[in-house]
């Protein structure tokens, strides 16, 4: 009897324009309408079986459940009162995550980018870094020293002055076996990248990363996360979120691809890399993901 009643009562809700007692989970994706985040927000709405809504806005919604951020400068337009945040970053910046909240980092960690110059140039002994002068930065990069003494591999580290940065990497290159970018825009940007491509080329010397984009203007490898492993991965997480009403820990896009520039191998004196080949070395499933 009391089953029919709700039944009842339900359908005249309905019938009223009333909503029910329960109401889809709403992800907010913190974020002007973009071609990136309109992908996104149908990846969701495609791969998560639970009832939810998305939207897209760049001012927070009262009833939102969960925000997802994919641009650190809408960082400073989160107010302190807001529900737990997914940040989609390509790298930890110094932003103070509140308990609730959590992270995912889409470039590769430098260790598993060691991986693919191990796999790709053995004979490495000494890798060259361009820095910015912030002191976390250093601190984060100390981290990778140490992990890549452990490996055999000295990194050498130069802080750039963006007014001298061609003859930085020149002699950075020279003392060095390969240059490894990290995903720095205040280094590697569309104004600086041809100097430092130049400088590297001039010495005969191979630049990894730091993206896919780099690679295709002259950069020799580098791993990165498509588009579509990046919504995976955001997916998971907002499942893991409406199932355990919590984010998990902070982390990296899981599946990482191999862009090689062929061109510039062959300009090197390298021998033709076989992707396939080099992935099953680099084995970055089992890489720590960080440093």
């Amino acid at each position: 009897m009391s089953r029919i009643i709700i039944f009842y009562l339900l359908g005249l809700m309905s019938l009223c324009g009333v909503s029910p007692l329960y109401a889809a989970t709403l992800i907010q994706i913190f974020s002007a309408k973009t071609p990136d985040s309109s992908e996104l927000a149908n990846h969701l709405t495609q791969h998560i079986t639970d009832d939810i809504q998305v939207v897209i806005t760049p001012t927070l919604e009262a009833k939102a459940d969960l925000l997802i951020v994919l641009n650190k400068d809408y960082i400073d337009k989160l107010p302190k009162e807001r529900p737990p945040a997914l940040f989609v970053l390509p790298q930890p910046l110094a932003i103070e995550l509140q308990k609730k909240d959590s992270a995912l980092y889409w470039t590769p960690s430098l260790a598993m980018q060691l991986a693919l110059i191990k796999a790709m140039l053995p004979a490495t002994n000494r890798i060259g870094m361009l820095v910015g002068v912030d002191s976390e930065d250093q601190s984060w990069l100390r981290m990778f020293k140490q992990y890549a003494k452990e490996q055999g591999v000295d990194v050498v580290l130069q802080t750039v002055d963006k007014g001298r940065i061609g003859r930085q990497v020149s002699d950075l290159a020279v003392s060095t076996d390969v240059l490894l970018a990290q995903p720095d825009i205040n280094i590697y940007n569309r104004e600086t990248i041809r100097f430092i491509l130049l400088a590297a080329y001039r010495q005969n010397k191979a630049l990894i990363g730091p993206s896919l984009a780099f690679v295709n203007a002259g950069a020799l490898a580098t791993l990165y996360a498509s588009a579509n492993s990046v919504n995976q991965d955001i997916s998971q997480r907002v499942s893991y979120f409406l199932a355990q009403k919590k984010l998990p820990n902070a982390g990296r896009v899981k599946k990482m691809e191999l862009g090689i520039n062929a061109q510039v191998a062959k300009s090197l004196g390298l021998p033709v890399f076989n992707s396939e080949e080099l992935q099953t070395k680099i084995h970055v499933e089992e890489l720590p993901i960080w440093p």
